[in-house]
């Protein structure tokens, strides 16, 4: 066993290495007061990037303009004067920038170079070091933490952050456990193998109608494959485009605590009717809401939050996660072609025919089933948010032994909003602190720049107190 304290200074292990997790290792490494010893955790995806910005392709892009992407939540223009200072980006009108949505694998060289500048910069009351495998297992004793890795030695360390990221999708209900292992199957749709080489004459399906559907369709696109896509969800909504309009504050000058969900739903559509009718779309008064949401979801019951999870959850998502115009309109024009096709409905039913498979589909508001000849499977439904059913060795032992306990609505773990684990006896943990995806449950809003540039900050505050 490995113990990583050096020096007489405490050592601080971030389990995760993408956005929230290495901008937190950034702020430690960026003071100079406390004597500190990070060790970086991280498998699977690069350094920094996370799988959120080491995408494959150009073309997917960022789903937030880049006026409101930089990882500082005090230097806000931090990102674009990056940008400006970029070989290839340099070259864009400087005046545009700020509404554009770029592609992430850029901002993924962006979030590097901060991560390396911290490292080439830090002082020498920090040293850091990285395991490059994965955790499986902690144990608490006596405030001193030991994590178990799936090769590597173990190491003792003071704190932890729980930093993982967004979980893999779980598998569909294919309704033949069979075909989870089958080889035209692609669980990762975030992986380049989902997209490459595709037969020219088969036909794809998508299971999921969200952003990482979009990116699956460029991503088979920039592969030459031009057969027909098929694109599953039980609603089958529309994804809505990010339209210019002007920032609205009427809704947020008639709220105020305490919230009800009933009063706010009753209050919100009444401000989309008041903008449609002066011909402004809706999606104004959703981005309007944004400062508040995770204070209007932290004051919420639990009966509240499990409505609006059943009511309204689906609805909020198609308004809050939209679409870069021109990638909306590829999509649209898709749609015209006959090359992508929107179903609302479920999977019946699937078998294996002539070297592909078929899948018999129960369709929303339609009697016949259809049935599909298809050559590939691309699962789509967007990350695992049910933590008591996600695979990770790590999550079901802290789970099993009630170092983290299952936070509301089973998202993430129970937490303060500020990341402090809470025990089994509601105390808060010296030990293990959590960020990002695993607070959605406390504060429902947890996964974009935005709010995970201040989670960062305020956690390496944390961290050193």
């Amino acid at each position: 066993m490995m113990n990583s304290n050096k020096n007489g200074s405490f050592t601080i292990a971030i389990i995760g290495g993408g956005f929230a997790g290495a901008m937190t290792a950034v702020h430690l490494m960026n003071q100079k007061e406390i004597s500190v010893n990070i060790v970086i955790i991280n498998t699977k995806y690069p350094l920094a990037k996370g799988i959120a910005y080491s995408s494959y392709s150009n073309k997917h892009l960022l789903n937030v303009p880049a006026r409101n992407m930089s990882a500082f939540q005090d230097k806000s223009d931090d990102f674009l004067k990056w940008i400006k200072n970029h070989d290839t980006y340099g070259a864009l009108d400087q005046n545009e920038v700020p509404g554009m949505f770029l592609p992430r694998n850029i901002y993924g060289k962006y979030l590097k170079e901060i991560f390396d500048n911290a490292i080439r910069k830090k002082g020498d009351n920090v040293s850091i070091e990285f395991i490059h495998d994965e955790a499986i297992d902690i144990e608490i004793v006596n405030e001193k933490a030991t994590i178990y890795f799936s090769v590597s030695p173990s190491i003792t360390v003071d704190k932890i952050v729980l930093a993982m990221g967004n979980h893999d999708p779980r598998h569909p209900d294919f309704k033949n456990d069979q075909f989870v292992n089958h080889k035209k199957y692609y669980p990762n749709p975030w992986l380049n193998e989902a997209v490459s080489h595709p037969e020219k004459d088969e036909q794809v399906l998508i299971i999921g109608n969200g952003l990482t559907m979009v990116d699956v369709v460029l991503g088979l696109r920039e592969k030459n494959f031009n057969g027909k896509i098929y694109s599953l969800s039980p609603h089958g909504f529309k994804i809505l485009p990010h339209r210019k309009f002007e920032p609205y504050t009427g809704l947020m000058e008639e709220l105020k605590p305490p919230y009800n969900l009933e009063l706010l739903v009753k209050t919100f559509r009444s401000h989309v009717k008041k903008l449609r009718e002066k011909g402004v779309t809706g999606e104004a008064v959703v981005d309007s809401l944004r400062p508040l949401t995770q204070k209007i979801w932290i004051t919420l019951t639990l009966k509240e939050k499990e409505r609006f999870m059943y009511h309204l959850r689906h609805m909020w998502g198609v308004a809050r996660h939209r679409l870069p115009m021109d990638v909306h309109k590829f999509i649209q024009q898709m749609v015209l072609d006959d090359k992508l096709e929107i179903i609302a409905g479920k999977i019946s039913s699937m078998k294996d025919s002539n070297n592909k498979i078929e899948v018999v589909i129960n369709r929303k508001k339609l009697p016949e089933p259809m049935t599909i000849q298809i050559g590939r499977i691309i699962n789509c439904t967007g990350p695992e948010s049910d933590i008591n059913k996600m695979s990770s060795r790590l999550i079901q032992n802290l789970i099993e032994t009630q170092l983290v306990l299952t936070g509301d609505l089973k998202m993430g773990f129970q937490a303060t909003p500020d990341g402090h684990i809470l025990q089994k006896d509601g105390s808060i943990s010296p030990t293990l602190f959590t960020i990002g995806s695993w607070l959605k449950g406390v504060l429902w809003e947890s996964t974009a720049v935005p709010e995970l540039r201040v989670q960062a900050k305020k956690m390496a505050e944390i961290l050193l107190r």
